[in-house]
């Protein structure tokens, strides 16, 4: 694929591509230990790459979402949980920059500020044990009772969060609470962290060892109006729809992307090098190996090219027209997801069984590709989207 185009993007990627050496160099440990890698995330501040969608007006960079995936892929080129890990900050503040979505003008500028700053991160922690995945609706167990303290309004939440990624080195996060004031309603409050957060160390995953996704227990977070970005009733059961997020879709696919790539080089790179003495020269000279680089690179390129111009068309459409790109926004997550996955299985079967040397990193970039599946949408509801859609087309009478 011809990117980066502008030399703004290509400056985006440097960036991320100088932070890659040492994301590798760490990667395999924190994999074997399931540690947080948090020497990485000093030298993400350092580079200053958390201001990278804040608005230019707060001082951030401004960049759009072509510009983030771009930087995404590369960076998961050095480590998968790493990438996967900031990629929530860069998904959310990228998609409030955009539509602030009921946040209050003070708070937006007061994260915008601190990421530019102080290298500040955000994530939204939704996910709870009873509730499942928060895409598919209902109303979490996590509460937000009214109290009156000094004579002004304000909520206590409390509950237990999941998959709280990146919960080590955030600094904001996102908590969505049932309002126990009889309203019924779903509030989402935008909360610093401190003593009212205990991370439980419960992560211990087979991929994506090293982002930090415990549980996340909150004891009486105080929060205020302020604070609130959305309330509302809680989301109804999905029955088949589902929004199309393509900040997160597109960001995150290219995480997944990233950890294909660099699979795939590694793979290359070894059957340049590899050559038995049986054979008498390297087994890239070998017509299977060379198909099976082939067959990586093509999924490779058809995940890239959908990838990239869905970005693209995002960030160049607006309104309206962009719920048109719902259809190619739900078959980016499942055409990357599944293409890395495939490509990925090709490396492995290129490298033989060395591949399962936990020496060697292609074992590990087999594991971290697989987390992509369960990331909404998953692949059963982009299908059934995709048949609804078929069947409305020909019900509409439209070819």
């Amino acid at each position: 694929m011809n990117y980066p185009r502008t030399e703004r993007q290509q400056r985006f990627v440097d960036i991320a591509s100088a932070l890659v050496p040492a994301l590798q160099e760490r990667a395999a440990q924190h994999d074997r230990d399931g540690t947080f890698p948090h020497e990485n995330f000093v030298d993400i501040r350092r580079t200053g790459l958390p201001a990278l969608v804040i608005p230019e007006e707060f001082g951030g960079w401004g960049a759009n979402l072509l510009e983030s995936t771009l930087t995404m892929e590369r960076l998961a080129q050095g480590d998968g949980s790493t990438a996967l890990s900031f990629v929530m900050h860069v998904q959310v503040m990228g998609g409030v920059a955009e539509e602030p979505h009921g946040w209050p003008r003070p708070l937006f500028a007061q994260v915008c500020r601190d990421a530019v700053k102080h290298g500040a991160l955000i994530n939204s922690v939704a996910t709870e044990p009873k509730l499942g995945s928060p895409s598919r609706g209902g109303m979490p167990e996590t509460t937000g009772e009214p109290v009156q303290e000094n004579g002004a309004k304000a909520w206590l939440v409390n509950g237990l969060k999941t998959f709280a990624s990146l919960s080590p080195e955030m600094d904001y996060f996102i908590i969505p609470a049932a309002l126990q004031d009889g309203s019924g309603h779903v509030a989402r409050f935008v909360i610093p962290a401190g003593p009212h957060f205990e991370i439980v160390e419960t992560w211990d995953s087979f991929g994506m060892r090293a982002t930090g996704s415990h549980d996340l227990k909150i004891v009486n977070a105080r929060v205020t109006d302020e604070q609130m970005i959305a309330r509302g009733a809680p989301s109804p059961r999905t029955t088949g729809k589902a929004p199309a997020n393509a900040w997160f879709i597109c960001t995150v696919g290219a995480v997944y992307l990233g950890v294909a790539q660099a699979a795939l080089d590694f793979a290359a790179d070894f059957a340049r090098k590899r050559a038995p003495t049986a054979l008498g020269k390297p087994i890239a000279e070998l017509e299977g190996i060379r198909r099976r680089l082939g067959q990586a690179e093509l999924l490779l390129l058809q995940a890239r090219a959908l990838l990239y111009n869905t970005a693209r068309d995002w960030d160049e459409m607006s309104g309206t027209r962009r719920e048109e790109l719902a259809p190619a926004v739900i078959a980016t997550k499942y055409t990357v997801t599944n293409n890395a996955i495939e490509a990925v299985d090709h490396a492995v079967r290129v490298v033989g069984g060395a591949s399962m040397a936990r020496s060697l990193p292609l074992e590990r970039y087999l594991r971290d590709v697989r987390p992509g599946l369960f990331h909404p949408l998953n692949d059963d509801q982009a299908l059934l989207i995709f048949g609804q859609n078929a069947l409305k087309r020909l019900e509409s009478g439209t070819d």
